[in-house]
């Protein structure tokens, strides 16, 4: 798969995940510190539609709907979109945060939050985490470049520290414990 189809393949997982969310799932806990099921919704909901806003050089606007899954939805359709407009990835964009970087960082990056976040929702819901591996290999890699300063590792940046993950663990647990997240939450 190309980067693109990376990315649209981890908003269509989270959205499945989203389609099966009851009322009594909303507040359960995450791996995200701190955070229920829907405050993650909430956040991806933001993010999603951050990233959309900085392909497209606009403002980030509210949520499309109250609904948290029309919202998700509708931005990640308006992010797949502006990610596929011609020649998008070959440009320099404002990357949330982290101020103008090339495109195809961009787009890695909201696709590595997108998968990450999936995993994060169904280790909530209790169900079989392990990811794609295709997904999940090409999210480690690409989540392997990512600094180690403390503007992007730590507390009150995007990722936690590494938690330590055998070599030869799943690709899965590889990603996400490069990312701050213990394989084995809520152990």
């Amino acid at each position: 798969m190309n980067l693109l189809e990376l990315n649209r393949a981890a908003l269509d997982l989270t959205l499945e995940l989203w389609a099966e969310l009851d009322e009594e799932h909303l507040g359960l806990p995450t791996p995200c510190a701190g955070w229920t099921v829907r405050e993650l919704m909430r956040h991806q909901v933001e993010v999603t539609a951050g990233f959309a806003a900085a392909a497209l050089g606009t403002a980030p606007g509210g949520p499309a709907s109250d609904d948290a899954l029309v919202a998700y939805r509708a931005a990640a359709d308006a992010a797949t979109a502006a990610f596929r407009a011609d020649g998008f990835l070959d440009r320099t964009a404002v990357f949330p945060g982290f101020g103008p970087r090339p495109a195809r960082e961009l787009v890695a990056a909201h696709f590595v939050d997108n998968l990450v976040h999936a995993w994060d929702l169904r280790r909530a819901l209790g169900v079989d985490a392990a990811l794609d591996p295709e997904l999940a290999g090409a999210a480690h890699r690409m989540a392997l470049r990512y600094p180690t300063t403390p503007d992007v590792r730590g507390p009150g940046a995007p990722f936690a520290h590494p938690v330590g993950v055998p070599e030869d663990a799943p690709v899965t647990d590889r990603l996400v414990g490069l990312l701050g997240r213990s394989p084995s939450w809520p152990a």
